[in-house]
């Protein structure tokens, strides 16, 4: 499958998108976890959490560039 060479750009430039934006909700979620002392014993559920759903989409669409590119 071949894709033009516009689209894979955007389809990189959406991946580091996507990578930024599952970083900085990730810290954001631990912070808010870490600062709050009712929950603040659970603080590893800010990276599994958000972490999960942003990983997912990462593999499956650099997956996707990886095939695309071939």
């Amino acid at each position: 499958m071949k894709v033009s060479e516009k689209m894979y750009r955007f389809l990189e430039q959406f991946l580091r998108c996507l990578i930024y934006v599952g970083i900085g909700h990730t810290a954001f979620e631990v912070v808010t976890i870490w600062r709050t002392p009712e929950v603040s014993d659970f603080w590893y559920y800010g990276l599994a959490v958000p972490g999960l759903y942003y990983l997912v989409a990462v593999i499956v669409l650099t997956l996707f560039i990886m095939f695309v590119k071939k």
